[in-house]
């Protein structure tokens, strides 16, 4: 079966997410799970009607002959750099917590189809110089000679700059164009957005988001848990690059500065015992997500609850990552390895024995190679 066709199975069947997982102490590494969602399940979709059959078409039960569930893995060694060079035979797969047979295991290979998301609202507009000049690396190191993107970007309205295209020059001229508007950030809203145009897409492609952002959300209609949903159900990978609200207040000019102390992000409540300095409490800000540990570009897990922000919580859930940094070359250096990460990545496919089961299935990877640290989406959601 061509991987296209694969995939389509996938989505018509499952809803997947993500999970980022780094463990270090055990020579088997898992991806583990991240915390349930409420949420309906995605519709489970007949074959096609077979010509003749239109009589009993409209009385017949709905009935899915095999479900495949498909998730893309991520392996990185102690330092940091990504692995490739796996066997099947060195994987192993957990639905639930019940061991399932590999039914396809190849590196990715399919074309990417990218959104753009770029925050450009008045409280980290100083920075979007940092964003404007990476049209270029987007054209040639995430999306490759066979990909598209699309750019969004969002503040108290969602704008959508460009819609798919392969032209790099037009890529490039969007990027250097961005303005700053608006005032909140509708940060879910935008992602709404973005996947809803990523579901146009071939089957055939990856859908990847990735979103330049302080990572919180003001003003939207959609809440966390709607975005989750939509996420897994689309199998879309949301990749994270901070702009640092901290940072953008300090580039402003004084007589720029916003009178609010929020937007500082200072007199936010801390942990006890750590200094209400404007980078911890930064950090700070936003809702803590419990049980989602991030791996870092190193490697590492960030276990605390500190630099939780809710656009962290959508890379923990899809799969991806969500990096902070202060400088422009880190930002380009980010960049660069969400890149190498796309093209290294296995794509894993298994039949689950588990759907007696209804509701949020668990995925599990095992990697029996020691010292390498495990990345892939947490589950999916199923309903008989």
């Amino acid at each position: 079966m061509h991987a296209g066709t694969r995939r389509c199975v996938a989505r018509a069947c499952l809803a997947l997410a993500g999970l980022s997982l780094g463990l270090s102490f055990s020579p088997i590494v898992r991806a583990q799970d991240g915390d349930g969602v409420d949420g309906s399940p995605p519709v489970l979709k007949a074959k096609p009607t077979a010509p003749g059959d239109q009589a009993s078409a409209t009385s017949q039960t709905i009935r899915v002959q095999s479900l495949l569930v498909t998730t893309p893995v991520t392996v990185i060694n102690r330092s940091g750099d990504f692995v490739s060079d796996l066997a099947q035979k060195e994987f192993t797969v957990y639905d639930n917590g019940e061991r399932q047979s590999i039914q396809r295991f190849e590196l990715a290979s399919d074309p990417i189809a990218l959104v753009i998301l770029v925050q450009t609202n008045d409280t980290i507009g100083s920075l979007l110089y940092q964003v404007r000049p990476l049209g270029s690396m987007f054209a040639d190191l995430v999306v490759g000679p066979s990909g598209q993107a699309a750019v969004i970007s969002f503040s108290d309205k969602v704008r959508l700059l460009q819609d798919f295209s392969g032209d790099r020059d037009k890529l490039k001229t969007t990027l250097q164009q961005l303005e700053v508007l608006g005032s909140p950030a509708r940060l879910n809203d935008a992602l709404m957005r973005a996947m809803a145009m990523l579901e146009a897409r071939p089957n055939t492609e990856r859908r990847i988001i990735v979103v330049f952002s302080d990572g919180t959300d003001h003003g939207s209609e959609n809440d966390r848990a709607v975005v989750i949903r939509r996420a897994t159900g689309d199998e879309v990978t949301i990749y994270g690059l901070h702009l640092s609200r901290a940072e953008a207040l300090l580039r402003q000019k004084p007589e720029d500065q916003p009178m609010d102390p929020l937007d500082a992000n200072v007199t936010r409540p801390l942990p006890p015992g750590v200094v209400p300095t404007a980078t911890n409490s930064a950090n700070v800000w936003g809702t803590p997500v419990p049980g989602v540990p991030i791996l870092t570009a190193a490697g590492d897990t960030i276990s605390s609850v500190l630099t939780k922000t809710l656009l962290e919580s959508y890379a923990g859930f899809t799969g991806g990552v969500y990096y902070s940094h202060w400088t422009n070359t880190a930002l380009q250096d980010q960049l660069d390895r969400i890149a190498s990460e796309v093209h290294t990545q296995y794509e894993i496919a298994y039949k689950p024995t588990t759907l007696a089961e209804d509701g949020f299935h668990r995925i599990e990877i095992e990697v029996g190679r020691p010292g390498l640290r495990v990345r892939a989406r947490a589950g999916y959601f199923y309903q008989k």
